[in-house]
């Protein structure tokens, strides 16, 4: 019989496990604000429209969302350390792949690896420290452990931001290259450091849910399809089809995860009030920052003008919150519990979105959308490590990787809900204004069928349909950041409704 004994590390050495997690929660981050920035230099050098753009992010994001939950059960089932040493190594291999893709179709492809990848590797940072530390310390743990990636996440950006303006067309090849150093240093702690855990869970890996991976695959991948072909003009019938397809797919996934043994989606775990709030709440918070994150900086980059380096700069104020909060955070919860944190969080998220919709109105980068985005990581700041304190504490001990893993696909599929999901409201406004236009119905098809965010060439490229996409995606960013603020009130009631004044 597999053994249960407690595997916490020494205490000398559970610094080293902050810093394996630290790092690879930091490379994730990482990868997916500056591929973001680079998106405009990536479309123009390999000509990609507005679609293939979303899919440069979202076939990541859909294959990462897929088989987090397989990570987390393999984590269960082999040993947190050792799985996550394979999905690191996934993760590097794949972002060597990306740096040399020749054409919109291979980054695609290379994206999606590198989600497998990740999806190995992302829920073994929280069951890592979960695995290493007493109960009584995680919420300090696990803050230093945000607030240390924070640091590496607001440098990322930044760094990709002066290599974007300065390093030529071909620059975005090297922002992959980012995740290499960081990922080997990862592994090498990982190797010489961290304790060898031993599995938590009965049975092989034939016995983890492979079934229910797939379907849930095809149910994702059907629905964001859908909703990214919302957004093109003429495949109306097309993406609602396969909208319906996918949510058809997802309710097949309930039904059968809650008759199959052993199941993908531990369904039980939702029998806890705390667990289902918390999960609602990573939701919601999530895919507003998945949109910002996504879309924001290529409103300043094209609409606004303003160099990579500027994307990169205002993820700077973010960072600088949550670096300071988190750990001072943690202790808090610890001593006081979740429900406070998690709701004035989201209410100070809502402030911030709202903040940056009139930084949008005003067009000022430095006056109102800096203050803006610092406010988004005050909110994020009270969040994150209360996030992570709520899920490892609302399920069983033996079930930390699985619960982990659920919370890590629902944030990593939050992303997937904001590009595409979001991503198809921003197009519906942004083809509003073009459509409400003087311009004849000829020019007006070409400004749609050049989407949002992509630079105008050839015959598009005058003044005055310049000034009018920058109108259009003005507009369409100031409507998502009212409803990310709606998402976020919602967001602030679910978090005091379900979670506790006090841990007990």
């Amino acid at each position: 019989m597999t053994a249960k004994a407690d595997h916490h590390c020494p205490p000398e050495k559970r610094k080293y496990v902050i810093i394996v997690a630290f790092l690879v929660s930091a490379m994730g981050f990482i990868d997916g604000t500056i591929v973001a920035i680079a998106l405009p230099q990536i479309r123009g050098s390999l000509d990609a429209g507005f679609s293939a753009a979303q899919w440069i992010s979202n076939s990541y994001v859909l294959t990462m969302s897929a088989f987090i939950l397989l990570g987390g059960g393999l984590g269960d089932k082999l040993g947190v350390k050792q799985v996550f040493a394979v999905g690191v190594v996934i993760f590097i291999a794949t972002s060597i792949a990306c740096a040399f893709a020749w054409d919109t179709q291979s980054l695609i492809v290379f994206r999606a690896l590198q989600g497998i990848g990740a999806a190995i590797m992302l829920p073994g940072s929280m069951a890592l420290i979960a695995r290493n530390t007493p109960r009584a310390e995680r919420g300090q743990a696990m803050g230093i452990w945000v607030a240390s990636s924070s640091i590496t996440t607001a440098m990322g950006p930044f760094l990709g931001g002066l290599l974007l303006t300065y390093g030529g067309d071909e620059a975005w090849r090297w922002i992959f290259a980012f995740n290499v150093p960081i990922g080997l240093i990862a592994l090498v702690v990982l190797t010489k450091m961290v304790p060898t855990d031993l599995p938590k869970s009965t049975g092989g890996i034939a016995s983890l849910d492979w079934t229910g991976g797939a379907i849930l695959t095809v149910g994702m991948g059907a629905l964001a399809t859908g909703l990214t072909f919302v957004s093109e003009s003429g495949n109306a019938q097309l993406a609602y089809g396969l909208i319906m397809v996918g949510i058809l797919v997802s309710c097949l996934a309930i039904w059968w995860e809650l008759r199959v043994e052993n199941a993908m989606i531990d369904m039980r775990l939702f029998a806890s009030k705390r667990f289902t709030g918390v999960n609602v709440v990573t939701l919601l918070i999530w895919t507003c920052m998945g949109a910002v994150t996504f879309f924001i900086p290529m409103l300043i980059i094209v609409a606004w003008k303003l160099p990579p380096t500027y994307a990169g700069s205002m993820f700077l104020p973010f960072s600088v919150f949550i670096t300071v909060l988190s750990p001072f955070i943690g202790r808090l919860v610890d001593r006081f519990g979740t429900r406070s944190m998690l709701t004035c969080g989201s209410l100070i998220y809502a402030a911030g979105s709202l903040a940056i919709a009139w930084a949008i109105v005003k067009q000022d980068f430095w006056f109102w959308l800096l203050p803006g985005f610092a406010t988004l990581g005050l909110g994020v700041g009270l969040m994150g490590s209360t996030i992570a304190v709520a899920v490892v504490n609302s399920v069983p001990e033996d079930k930390t990787g699985a619960g982990s893993g659920i919370n890590n696909m629902v944030a990593r599929s939050s992303f997937l809900f904001a590009v595409a999901g979001l991503g198809a409201f921003i197009a519906y406004v942004y083809q509003l204004v073009i459509r409400g236009s003087d311009f004849p119905s000829d020019i007006q098809d070409l400004m749609v069928e050049a989407g949002f965010g992509e630079r105008l060439q050839g015959p598009l490229y005058q003044v005055s349909l310049v000034e009018l996409q920058a109108v259009a995606m003005n507009h369409a960013m100031i409507a998502m950041c009212l409803v990310m603020a709606v998402m976020a009130v919602v967001a602030a009631a679910v978090g005091f409704f379900t979670q506790q004044g006090t841990e007990t």
